[in-house]
């Protein structure tokens, strides 16, 4: 990409070119702070050319030939570099380098300015072709085919520099991947998982697990359990997968959420948790839950009409200070799209899409708790099927897999409820998978225990320790 000149200066009347000084300061001072966490991310996002100051695209290209060679790029070798080959001048100077290491005090924002600059590179060079485009169209002796053709090309150079790499040839990733899968075949305990448990056996058996990439929906009608599972899912990669997750509660409090992790765990009523009837020995086991979430890594979110762009900007921010293994949202139709349309179904598809996109971008599997229409309610079977997604045919489209709630108790009559659940203690419940990329659709049964609002493996043993 042929670079304007950037020494002449602007007269009057004529609109200087598109740049941004300051946010290229700001990427080559990160890049100097922090060479080993800002570095690899502008190699993947800058060339040299997208800089508009050539001071900035000599210190760019000296950071890029550094790194390419495995060498450290912090402002000693990169000022050692600029002195061996002569740039150092050309480069603005060592006072220059200082001062660009002086103005970051933090990289937090490096995508950010890395986009402005990429942004700017990408105008300058439309000015540049929309130039050599008008030059063409007064060519009146070359075939005008030919001319279209030339004038395609410099845009299509244009929208493809401005791409990030994302495909690559087979043999790029073939032995690397073939290593993993051999990997797991020569590991029985991990034939079936893939991701993360979810700590049901039979679940996994069916799914490989929670896969990172992947938007897993959990729906159900209101009051059948959908939070719960979701947490019964937390509860094992935290505590037995020692995974970092990040829970998005857009219905609860964090206090909410934190006493449904305890009673699960625990096995304590959540009734008797908050009206303080607990018994003394039930106490000891709140205690060694506590101790067993204090070791793990659950960060919660439970600001009320959350954005998009809000969990997205959180998730992170999150993966940046603690890591991040898996992401919550509880639930769907309660997050805000951000965009305004009179088509809730519309808004509805733009948060699943960019849930999916959170889930391909941090490479975590992420889990989105979802209601269900009343059309369930309406016909002789209960069962949900993919059409009673709420609001929406883009949940079933972007799901890589979709898991439904059913309980029979949860229809029958009060009566007939308490006979057949021990009391309202708890109830068998069905897991419908409905819908999986990689995999059969099937029906996983388990045990919902009302008390501790929280769902078992139905070999689950309610006196004992918990049972995963």
């Amino acid at each position: 990409m042929k670079q304007p000149d950037v020494s002449a200066t602007s007269s009057e009347g004529v609109r200087e070119l598109p740049k941004n000084v300051e946010a290229e300061q700001q990427v080559l001072g990160a890049a100097l702070l922090d060479p080993d966490g800002s570095v690899p991310i502008l190699i993947e996002r800058l060339t040299p050319e997208h800089f508009y100051l050539q001071r900035h695209r000599v210190l760019f290209r000296t950071i890029r030939e550094l790194f390419s060679r495995g060498e450290p790029a912090d402002i000693i070798a990169v000022a050692n570099r600029l002195d061996e080959r002569g740039d150092m001048e050309r480069a603005g100077g060592r006072v220059y380098l200082n001062e660009l290491l002086d103005r970051v005090a933090t990289t937090a924002s490096l995508e950010y300015h890395t986009d402005i600059v990429r942004r700017k590179a990408v105008l300058r060079s439309l000015i540049e072709s929309g130039g050599q485009i008008t030059e063409l169209g007064y060519d009146e002796v070359s075939d005008p085919d030919e001319i279209l053709d030339r004038a395609e090309s410099m845009i299509f150079e244009i929208s493809a520099s401005s791409l990030d790499r994302s495909y690559f040839l087979v043999n790029d990733f073939l032995y690397e991947h073939i290593g993993s899968l051999e990997e797991i075949h020569r590991d029985p305990e991990h034939q079936t998982i893939r991701g993360f448990s979810t700590g049901f056996k039979e679940l996994d058996d069916l799914t490989s697990g929670l896969q990172r990439s992947d938007l897993i929906i959990v729906a159900g009608r209101p009051g059948t359990g959908k939070t719960s599972l979701a947490l019964s899912f937390v509860r094992q990669a935290a505590i037995r997968d020692k995974a970092a997750i990040a829970c998005f509660s857009l219905e609860m409090t964090k206090e909410q959420l934190l006493e449904r992790l305890l009673c699960g765990e625990a096995k304590v009523s959540l009734h008797r948790l908050r009206g303080g009837y607990v018994p003394a020995p039930k106490w000891r086991d709140i205690a060694n839950a506590a101790s067993k979430f204090q070791k793990s890594t659950i960060v919660i979110d439970d600001t009320p009409g959350a954005s998009v762009l809000e969990i997205r900007a959180k998730a992170r921010r999150i993966a940046s200070q603690y890591g991040l293994d898996m992401i919550v949202v509880d639930y769907l139709q309660l997050v805000d799209a951000g965009v305004r349309t009179d088509v809730r179904e519309q808004e509805i598809a733009y948060i699943s899409r960019s849930m999916k996109k959170l889930a391909r971008e941090l490479n975590v599997p992420v889990v989105a708790v979802s209601q269900l229409s009343r059309a369930v309610e309406r016909r002789e079977s209960k069962r949900p099927v993919l059409s009673d997604l709420r609001e929406s045919g883009a949940l079933e489209q972007d799901a890589d897999v979709v898991m439904f709630i059913y309980r029979e108790d949860y229809y029958a009559q009060p009566s007939e409820a308490a006979e057949t659940s021990g009391q309202g203690a708890g109830a068998e419940a069905e897991i419908l998978v409905a819908k999986q990329r990689h995999g059969p659709p099937g029906t996983v049964k388990v045990h919902f225990n009302k008390a501790y609002a929280s769902f078992y493996p139905m070999t689950w043993d309610e006196g004992g320790s918990a049972p995963f």
